[in-house]
């Protein structure tokens, strides 16, 4: 079983996931995970996508149903920051 040194990072522990770890997670840089402890080990998955895909199909529906409705342009609200008018 490998080891795996526990590094101080900041306030908090931290330890470095192994290239092969993060390949077999399917995870990457800033990557969310999730975790759990299960009494005295440490699981750790790769988080779910939270929000489902917006596929090119769903905006064409999106779009046909706004024009359906007779909507011919969205507000978005005022402009915020340096937006070009």
């Amino acid at each position: 079983m490998p080891k795996q040194a526990i590094l101080k990072w900041g306030n908090s522990l931290g330890f470095r996931i192994p290239a092969e770890v993060a390949r077999a997670l399917e995870v990457r840089e800033g990557a969310q995970v999730t975790y759990t402890v299960k009494g005295k080990r440490l699981v750790i998955e790769a988080a779910k996508d939270e929000l489902p895909r917006f596929t090119e199909a769903d905006m064409k529906r999106a779009i046909a149903k706004l024009r359906k409705s007779g909507v011919t342009e969205v507000s978005f609200g005022k402009p915020r920051g340096r937006e070009v008018w």
